[in-house]
């Protein structure tokens, strides 16, 4: 082991054995620790969560601690286990710890179990699929819908739930891959802009913008060099800031640019219609553009890889 240590950093041999083991044993289904957080922050959502007609402010302070209590004992006792370890084994605990907080396998799984049913025109097969990991209703789509709902989402999480983590991880260690991953579940669960979360879950979704802003432009760039790249730039400029999410909308613009597909448009969430900014350029998306949504994910990692085992 010592004489990889002497031609890579430890923090790119941790980087590396997380994306293989990602790759070659997938997403934990029933033992994730995620799963365990969910459960912790739900817990504190029960405790500090106050009625709908206490005041926006009182919600909000209280939306604060719950994320506070919630995310940071999780991240200092993750410093403390760091301070406490021999330094020859920092470089596995970061292997390990960023290999749960990314999800690059997971993604491509999901987004291939739409792919397939869709090549075949199994619509209903497709329907259920893209169901579970996009919060729209999906019980009329047809193909076209269903295309653009999976390559939206494979775009978005392919810079929430791959690049975004690694960047952090770069800049903070497993402290800040850890920290970014429970930050952005619980905009996943709480960063909603319903009534019982409008104002509660406003300290999860901000903090999951400021975590996600850099990352978000470095994976348009990423996008962008493996497609059509003045395309990808232009929508990613004119198109995503007109996006309800200030990161999502110039990475999905970037990606629909990038593989000259048109994305957005209508879509119907907790049974109302809502009109979104058109993204991208081009005809509507098949069952093939999916496919190359996903690929174009796996060239981003490949080449943020390389870039990190030569560069760092």
């Amino acid at each position: 082991m010592d004489f990889l240590f002497e031609f890579f950093s430890s923090t790119a041999l941790a980087l590396l054995g997380a994306l293989i083991l990602d790759r070659w044993l997938g997403e934990p289904q029933s033992w994730h620790p995620l799963i365990w957080f969910g459960n912790w922050a739900n817990y504190y959502r029960r405790t500090w969560q106050v009625s709908l007609s206490a005041s926006s402010s009182l919600q909000r302070l209280n939306g604060v601690m719950a994320w506070s209590l919630a995310v940071l004992p999780c991240a200092m006792v993750l410093t403390l286990i760091l301070w406490m370890l021999p330094s020859w084994l920092e470089w596995l605990l970061g292997t390990v710890v960023l290999y749960f907080t990314i999800g690059w396998q997971s993604l491509r799984e999901h987004a291939l179990a739409i792919a397939k049913p869709l090549h075949d025109q199994d619509l209903p097969k497709a329907r259920a699929a893209v169901g579970r990991i996009v919060s729209r209703d999906t019980s009329e789509l047809d193909e076209t819908q269903i295309a653009k709902a999976s390559m939206e989402s494979v775009l978005e999480n392919g810079s929430d739930a791959v690049f975004a983590p690694i960047f952090w991880f770069l800049v903070l260690g497993p402290f800040g891959a850890i920290l970014y991953r429970l930050s952005n579940t619980l905009d996943a669960m709480w960063g909603y802009k319903k009534p019982d979360l409008l104002h509660f879950g406003w300290c999860a979704a901000r903090i999951d913008d400021v975590l996600n802003f850099i990352p978000a432009r470095l994976v348009v760039l990423t996008y962008a060099l493996f497609g059509n790249s003045k395309r990808a730039l232009h929508c990613a400029w004119h198109q995503g800031r007109g996006w309800k999410s200030p990161n999502a909308g110039p990475v999905m613009a970037a990606g629909a640019g990038a593989l000259q597909v048109s994305l957005g448009g209508t879509a119907i969430y907790f049974g109302e219609a809502q009109q979104r900014p058109a993204l991208g350029e081009g005809p509507d998306p098949k069952a093939g553009d999916l496919d190359r949504a996903v690929e174009l994910v796996d060239k981003g990692v490949y080449l943020w890889a390389l870039l990190i085992l030569v560069l760092i």
